[in-house]
Order: C-alpha cells, then sequence, then structure tokens
C-alpha cells in the first residue's frame, strides 16, 4: 500500500461536508457537533477565540478534512502541521512506517509534513475557507471565531529558503495564492448549495491577519532537527550520535528574525529535558514507567535551564519593542529509545499522560522565573481530565494530540471543549504560580498519570479483520442507529486522524460496512492498536483507491471506480484482479462486495475522486 496521501480537491472537500451532513447529521464522521457560545470569547494575538482549545501540530493537522473534523467537534486554536525545508517523499521515505502507537502512553516516529510545503499551504488555506463557511452554515460559531498558528522548523537558514518563506507570506496573506483563488470562485459559484451562507458572506472572508502566530515547534523533537540529509557526528559523555542540533544561538536567531523581519508573534516549543535526567528518571520510575528507556544523551546536548531563562527574557523584550506576543509552548515530545519493537526504528518519542507530569512541571518552573509573566501554550499530556485545572493556572491555549488518538478520537475534543466552557479563562500571559506548582507537584502522584497495570483485553478475535461484516459492537440495538454508531465497533474510523477508515450503510446489509480509503492515509498505523482483530483495518479493510495507479502501489484488497455511470470497476481480491460491473456478479466480485461498491458510487460519491 502506497502511503502518499492525495489532498482532496476543495470542492469534493465541500460536497463530502455538505452531502454528509445532510444525510447522517455528521462531518467526517463526527456525530455531535459544538456550538460556541458568543457570549464566552477570549483573546489572544489581537484577535478573539471562541474557545482556547484545538489539535496539536501533528497527524490531527496535516490535512484540510481533519481541520474541519476538528472544528465541527469543537477546536478553535489549531496548531498547523510543522513544515520544514525537507518534504513531501523525501521526508515520508525517512520515516519508518507504522509509526504511531497509543495503546496506553503514546509514541511516534514521525516529523514535519509528509506533504510539499506547497501543497501543506494548499491544505491549510482550504481548511481555513472551508471553516469559514461551515461555521456559518451549520451555526456553529463566528466565521472570525478560530485562528491557525503555523508552524515552522529547523533552523534560521531553511526557514528562510524561498519554499519556507512563501509559505510564511502566503499564510499571512493567502489572497493572491491560487488555493485562495480556486476556493473563492468554487464557493460563489456553488453558492446555491447553502442555506446560510451568502454570496457577501464568501467575498467577506479575510485571507489574511494582521497579527499572526507562529509557533517554532519541534526544535527536532527534543533538540536534534531529524531528517536533514548527511548527518555529522556528536560525541557527548564519551556516546557517539548523528543529527541535527538546533543550538541557543540559532533558536535566538530563529525568533529574531521571526519578530523583527517578519513582525509575528512567536512562540518556541520547549523541551523535557530542561528539567535534567536525574529528576526526569526519578519522575518516570514512580509512576510506573520503569521500563522507558533513555539515557542522559538528550540531557546533555540540549539547551539547558540556566541558559534558557535569559534567552527566554531576551526575546520577551525584543517582542514588546515590536509589539508583539512571545511566549513558550510546552512541551515537546520526549525521546526515548524503542527496545520492545513498540515501533520500527531506533528512536521514538513520547506524548499522552506520562508526558503530563514533565510538561506541567518544566510549566511550574518557568512560572516561578518569570513571575507569571512569562505566555504559555500548552500540549504535553492534555486530555479532558486536566484542561479545567491547566486553564485554571493561567496557562493557554491548550493543544491535544494523544487523547485523539484513542477510542473516540475527535469526540474528545467536544468533551475538553465543553469542559474548557466551565473555566473562568484569564489574560493571556497571566499565569498563577502557585497554583500551577500545586498542580506539578500533585500530577507525579497522581493516579491518573501512572501506568496502567491492568491486563490488556486482548483481540477479541485473532484473525484479521474481515473484508466485510466487523464484529457487532457490544449491546448493539437490533434496529439500525447509524448516526449513533452503535452497530459495529467503529474504533478504526474514530482513531483516525485523517478519517481514512469511512463507515457505510448498505441498504441491504444488516451491519455497517468500512470502506478504507486509500489516498488520505499514510499508514501511521494507530488503526491497529485498537482494531478487535489481530490485523491492521489500513491494510485488511476493502480498499477504495483513486485511480487504477495507486491500486498497483498496493498489496491490498480493494477496487477502483472506472466509470461511474457504468458502474466500471477494477477489483482486487487475492492475487487475482478483474474489470466488471459492480452490479454485476462475478467470480471475483460476491453479493456483499457488489452491493458495497455500488452503494459507494450510488450514495457516497462524493469519496471518489
Amino acid at each position: 500500500m502506497s502511503d502518499i496521501m492525495k489532498s482532496i480537491p476543495f470542492g469534493q472537500l465541500m460536497e463530502w461536508i455538505l452531502a454528509e451532513h445532510k444525510a447522517t447529521g455528521q462531518v467526517f464522521g463526527i456525530q455531535k457537533a459544538y456550538v460556541a457560545d458568543p457570549a464566552r470569547t477570549v483573546e489572544i494575538f489581537g484577535r478573539k477565540l471562541e474557545n482556547p482549545v484545538g489539535p496539536a501540530a501533528g497527524p490531527h493537522t496535516q490535512l484540510a478534512q481533519n481541520l474541519v473534523a476538528a472544528y465541527y467537534a469543537g477546536a478553535r486554536f489549531f496548531e498547523l502541521k510543522t513544515v520544514q525545508k525537507m518534504d513531501g517523499p523525501e521526508l515520508s521515505a525517512c520515516i519508518p512506517k507504522p509509526c504511531i502507537v497509543a495503546e496506553d502512553e503514546a509514541y511516534n516516529c514521525e516529523w514535519s509534513t509528509e506533504l510539499y510545503v506547497p501543497q501543506a499551504m494548499g491544505e491549510y488555506i482550504k481548511g481555513w475557507m472551508a471553516l469559514h463557511v461551515i461555521s456559518k452554515e451549520f451555526g456553529l460559531g463566528s466565521p472570525d471565531g478560530f485562528q491557525f498558528n503555523m508552524s515552522c522548523g529547523y533552523n534560521l537558514e531553511g526557514i528562510k529558503d524561498k519554499k519556507i518563506d512563501d509559505f510564511i507570506e502566503g499564510l499571512k496573506d493567502a489572497r493572491d495564492t491560487e488555493v485562495f483563488k480556486e476556493c473563492k470562485t468554487w464557493l460563489l459559484d456553488h453558492a446555491d448549495l447553502f442555506e446560510h451562507v451568502t454570496k457577501e458572506d464568501i467575498e467577506a472572508i479575510r485571507a489574511y491577519s494582521e497579527i499572526f502566530g507562529v509557533e517554532m515547534p519541534d526544535l527536532d523533537e527534543n533538540g536534534e532537527v531529524v531528517g536533514l540529509p548527511a548527518p555529522y557526528p556528536r560525541e557527548v559523555a564519551g556516546v557517539v550520535r548523528s543529527g541535527y542540533r538546533v543550538y541557543e544561538q540559532e533558536i535566538e536567531n530563529i525568533v529574531m528574525y521571526l519578530l523583527k523581519e517578519k513582525h509575528i508573534n512567536t512562540y518556541v516549543k520547549c523541551n523535557p529535558t530542561l528539567l535534567g535526567y536525574e529528576f526526569v528518571r526519578k519522575a518516570m520510575d514512580d509512576l510506573g514507567y520503569d521500563y522507558m528507556a533513555f539515557t542522559d544523551f538528550h540531557f546533555k546536548d540540549d539547551l539547558q535551564y540556566e541558559d534558557a531563562v535569559p534567552m527566554l527574557k531576551r526575546l520577551k523584550e525584543t517582542a514588546a519593542q515590536e509589539g508583539l506576543s512571545f511566549g513558550v509552548k510546552l512541551t515537546n515530545t520526549f525521546p526515548v529509545d524503542i527496545k520492545r519493537q513498540e515501533l520500527p526504528g531506533e528512536e521514538m518519542y513520547m506524548s499522552g499522560k506520562a508526558l503530563f507530569p514533565l510538561s506541567i512541571t518544566v510549566a511550574a518552573r518557568l512560572a516561578e522565573s518569570f513571575d507569571g509573566e512569562l505566555p504559555m501554550s500548552f500540549s504535553g499530556g492534555a486530555d479532558q481530565k486536566n484542561i479545567d485545572q491547566i486553564v485554571g493556572c493561567g496557562i493557554w491555549p491548550v493543544t491535544v494530540a494523544t487523547i485523539l488518538l484513542k477510542p473516540g478520537g475527535y469526540k474528545w475534543m467536544t468533551r475538553i471543549a465543553e469542559k474548557a466552557d466551565e473555566c473562568e479563562v484569564g489574560e493571556c500571559g497571566k499565569v498563577k504560580v502557585e497554583e500551577v506548582k500545586k498542580l506539578a507537584e500533585s500530577a507525579l502522584a497522581d493516579a491518573h498519570y501512572q501506568k496502567n497495570t491492568k491486563k490488556a483485553a486482548g483481540k477479541r478475535n485473532e484473525e484479521k479483520s474481515p473484508l466485510l461484516d466487523c464484529l457487532k459492537k457490544k449491546d448493539a440495538p437490533n434496529k439500525k442507529d447509524f448516526t449513533a454508531h452503535k452497530r459495529v465497533c467503529g474504533n478504526c474510523a474514530d482513531v483516525c486522524p485523517n478519517r481514512a477508515n469511512v463507515l457505510i450503510e448498505v441498504p441491504e446489509m444488516e451491519l455497517l460496512q468500512i470502506i478504507h480509503v486509500d489516498y488520505m492515509c499514510n499508514e501511521c498505523g494507530n488503526c491497529r492498536s485498537f482494531c478487535q482483530y489481530a490485523g491492521a483495518p489500513y491494510k485488511d479493510k476493502f480498499t477504495l483507491f483513486a485511480t487504477e495507479e495507486d491500486m498497483k502501489d498496493s498489496t491490498n484488497n480493494g477496487f477502483t471506480v472506472l466509470d461511474t455511470e457504468s458502474k466500471e470497476v477494477k477489483v482486487r481480491i487475492g492475487d487475482k484482479e478483474e474489470i466488471v460491473k459492480a452490479d454485476q456478479l462475478s467470480g471475483i466480485l460476491t453479493e456483499g462486495l457488489s452491493q458495497l461498491i455500488c452503494t459507494v458510487i450510488n450514495d457516497y460519491a462524493y469519496l471518489l475522486m
């Protein structure tokens, strides 16, 4: 199977959103829409924000459909996935697949966007346009109630590269980009598809922001810029490692450039290694993660706390002089060695509940060093349990990733947004020092962040997931209830960041069916962790391919539609391929597969590229 994602054309994206919502009341499988309270807004970067939460830079902000799903579920602050000079297939080839496992604490070995940088910009602009439209069409909130935060890496030379410079300038003001013009033209030409959006609304969509935020995250996943060609050896404490380090002066130079030359608000993503090896090792041991393997390498090689504080103070002063905001994002993921074959490769990055005690401790120490006057955004291990505690300390915006990779998927964003609505959100940049210190201390002993020692339930079925008729969800009602997702497990659909596993209602079949959409999948592998079968849905489920060429790049059983009117399709089952009519049974096309393919063509045409 090919792990190269394809961008969905804006027209198809909008047709998908509108058709699915009309038929099922869902958008990209998200059942419950979050509706913002217009009386509860906060302000950051000189703009209103309907709530202070959203998806972190990562798998949930790489594609336009991810942004739409997150917004529909409740997100309003979006950290767009990081772009760097190295991109496209060159970068994708460096990422071992699968690259995500989130069964308890989470691990990943992914980096920046796997798209070409211009493609990434296109996805973000398409997402921007789509959110402006659906906010009014579905009555979800104000078209100006959300914000995008771009993420750039990894060194100053790379950020000054024309490709990245065009990206920064294109997002600062998209009016002259081709993708913005194409989106606007499509919306104006299809204004009759909307009930509540007028041509005047479309013309009013802002393509620029006078004050734009940018984050400098992933200063490589804790100090080493990964994925750049020709790494050079470095020796620390007698251990030779290869890679690229973004040193203190480079960090400062990057931020100075973004503040002074690009005139954009900037947050630096800090690493948990600021806490020192001894503290982190003891914390992980005490919380039950004594099996987690890491040395003191990154701690010695990375930015030191005593150097970080004066650097951050200088940058904060410069930002004030420029009339801009400067702060920190807490924190990056944490690098650990692969010892138990969790993922392919030698090193992976830990996130989720195990990271929270580390990230909030970094927040507490920095808050004390700055007397609560350093703006902080938070990510490391934030979830529905602690969102009120984090925001209550004056730390926001808060972004999440790991919790969205768990069963329930984007539904957790709704719970987090709703809980955040109950909080009194203070002025951005005013951190309550004593409260965050207490939270950090309690997190080190809180059972919520400890290793789950309960034995995993195991797979209900040791066979790989079937092409048709997955296991029925426990306690499912006898009558069909599509919108409640109660007829099949549906985990693979929920946990896919890209929405590449789609539930299909086939009229002739008792159970909902699952189609895997090849062009939306990058083989992250998250769905395999939560499938009730022993296989992996992204490899095992009947797969829809955009083209015959895509089909050649895969070994999956599946089909591609050659002609929608005649229902001519190419089908592969095992080592057998045939071109057949979807509504005519054949040796390769069983009754069930025929019904499924015909349903896709007839009722889910928006899936076809």
